[in-house]
């Protein structure tokens, strides 16, 4: 049983624009260290470009922020979130009860502080009283006692619902047997209490990704699936329009509980038929206030960065793209043919040679090396023909005989896609598999495509949303995973995911990841490529961009400014 609040208390204070820890005896080494290691183990610097304090930040008010969007959200309900189009656009939107600071930890957002039991099973949220929604409404307890518990009601059919299947009661609700979830409580206007089954190690962290943010009832159910096209929120932009492959525009929210953001609109340029060299074009013009820098010119840049008349960012990011195969279609129900695919592919050749490196780094395995439990020392896959064609034939399948041919989906904008792509082509016709390569016409179409199982290859990006290990296993891995795109089925991975999130010891919980690492390459369920970094190009007058490990899509537009023509010293720092 849960012992009371009392026991240990991590207190997490923040006055406007600023924050305050205090500690209990119980420090943050003794309790969080050890339940949330993940997240005080290690530090991911952010890159920050802001110019120097100004005394009269009135003058930072005003101006349009425009940020091109290469795909359309999927929905805009948090609920329903899963890619990184609808990230983008919903952290601006909606808060939650904690943020991520600049180093990945979690910080006070609604909840101005809280209190966590020593087992890590009973969680005590104080809200901050006088936070709206952008209707005008008061949020309080219940709100998130009802939109955590709208995701988890089978009836909606959240994709994220693995994130809160540890709180106490969820099966029973699940089930039909309780109209409420147990472990999801409101004692008071502004305290939520939360109790889970056991120790749910990333559960903190949980708690600040885009998914787990507050929604007000009365809107959703006046609006039903029409909310995901006309959000109402309480973060500090709220939702003006939505034109679909055009622009999505939000405006400051003038009762922000922090107070009004500082820039008047974001408006987002949707380009879905676009590459990125176009996007780029464009902010040369002066169309656009960032861009993503594309792999023609990336080399260029990076060679000269400080003689731009531009602000470049670049920084590791936790990611991996991966060629996924349908683990349940054939040939690939076979492990010797999956692993034969990944010995077929030289990924060093298509990183550094038609990549041209582009701030990535060729995958040996799974996890990216900021991410707690990377081990520097496994070995992965490599470029081996003779290997592969040995599997084949053992097989059944000698000189790929008898395979058809293969189908190898994608949805990219990046300019050297296809060039990669064509490479696995040529590199499976070497060991005699034909593939042929098709481009869905946008992200959306794509998802249905994979939501469908149809395709037996296809070309895919994972962002963790959390700097941990599970967010990368769990999502993709787990056998019940909505999101996981391979169909990919091993029971013993499944139960070391299961005690992975259970354990508070931190060690334990890396060498379980990693034992799962292993378990998983095994059985190849895809070819990792390489692991991204963000690289991004900002106009000079653009102020307060702060960037860390999980990328552009949780970037905090509340702090952002344009600053004035008259004074545009830039400052760029790493902190």
């Amino acid at each position: 049983m849960a012992q009371g609040p009392s026991a240990s208390k991590v207190k997490f204070l923040q006055e406007r624009g600023a924050s305050e820890v205090n500690r209990s005896p119980i420090s943050l080494i003794r309790y969080l260290g050890a339940l949330l290691g993940l997240y005080t183990f290690f530090a991911l610097a952010a890159t920050v470009v802001t110019a120097e304090p100004a005394g009269d930040l009135t003058t930072r008010f005003g101006g349009v922020y425009r940020r091109p969007l290469t795909g359309n959200p999927s929905s805009l309900d948090p609920a329903y979130a899963t890619d990184v189009y609808a990230h983008t656009v919903v952290n601006q939107l909606f808060d939650g009860l904690v943020q991520f600071d600049s180093h990945l930890n979690p910080v006070p957002a609604i909840a101005g502080f809280w209190e966590a039991s020593v087992d890590g099973q009973l969680w005590i949220f104080y809200l901050r009283k006088g936070v709206r929604f952008h209707n005008g409404r008061e949020v309080t307890a219940d709100d998130f006692v009802y939109s955590f518990t709208r995701i988890l009601d089978p009836a909606v059919q959240s994709p994220v619902t693995d994130f809160f299947k540890y709180i106490r009661g969820v099966e029973d609700f699940q089930a039909g047997k309780t109209a409420q979830v147990e472990g999801l409580q409101a004692p008071g206007r502004y305290t939520l209490q939360i109790s889970l089954k056991e120790p749910y190690a990333p559960f903190l962290s949980a708690l600040a990704m885009s998914n787990a943010k507050v929604v007000p009832r009365e809107e959703v159910e006046k609006l039903g699936e029409q909310f995901g096209y006309h959000p109402v929120g309480s973060g500090p932009f709220a939702f003006v329009r939505w034109q679909p492959s055009r622009e999505i525009v939000l405006q400051a929210y003038n009762f922000y509980y922090e107070g009004r953001p500082f820039l008047d609109q974001i408006v987002f340029k949707i380009s879905p038929d676009k590459q990125f060299e176009e996007d780029f074009t464009s902010f040369l013009k002066g169309e656009l206030e960032e861009t993503v820098v594309p792999s023609s010119k990336g080399e260029e840049i990076r060679k000269n960065p400080h003689h731009l008349p531009y602000t470049y960012l670049t920084k590791p990011l936790l990611h991996l793209l991966y060629i996924g195969l349908n683990t349940q279609k054939a040939p690939f129900t076979d492990r010797k043919v999956r692993q034969a695919f990944n010995y077929a592919i030289n990924r060093k050749a298509i990183v550094e040679e038609i990549r041209q490196g582009v701030c990535s780094v060729s995958a040996k395995g799974i996890l990216p090396p900021s991410m707690p439990g990377y081990d520097p020392d496994l070995v992965g896959y490599y470029y081996n023909p003779r290997r592969a064609k040995q599997l084949l034939a053992e097989a059944g399948y000698p000189g790929g005989k008898g395979i058809p041919v293969l189908e190898l989906w994608f949805s990219s904008k990046e300019d050297t896609v296809r060039k990669e792509l064509e490479a696995y082509q040529e590199d499976l016709a070497e060991v005699g598999i034909t593939v042929e390569i098709h481009q869905a016409a946008d992200w959306p179409t794509f998802m249905t495509i994979l939501e469908e199982k149809k395709p037996a290859m296809f070309r895919l990006a994972w962002y963790s949303d959390i700097p941990d290990p599970d967010n990368f296993f769990y999502p993709l891995l787990f056998s019940q995973s909505k999101i996981n795109r391979t169909s990919y089925r091993n029971a013993e991975v499944d139960r070391l995911l299961e005690e992975a999130r259970s354990r508070t010891d931190y060690q334990q919980r890396i060498r379980l990841y990693q034992d799962i690492e292993q378990l998983v390459l095994d059985d190849a369920p895809w070819i990792s490529q390489h692991h991204s970094a963000f690289e991004y190009l900002y106009q000079p007058y653009v102020q307060g961009i702060t960037t860390n490990a999980l990328g552009a899509h949780y970037i905090l537009m509340k702090k952002v400014w344009l600053e004035t023509p008259k004074d545009q010293r830039i400052i760029t720092r790493e902190k």
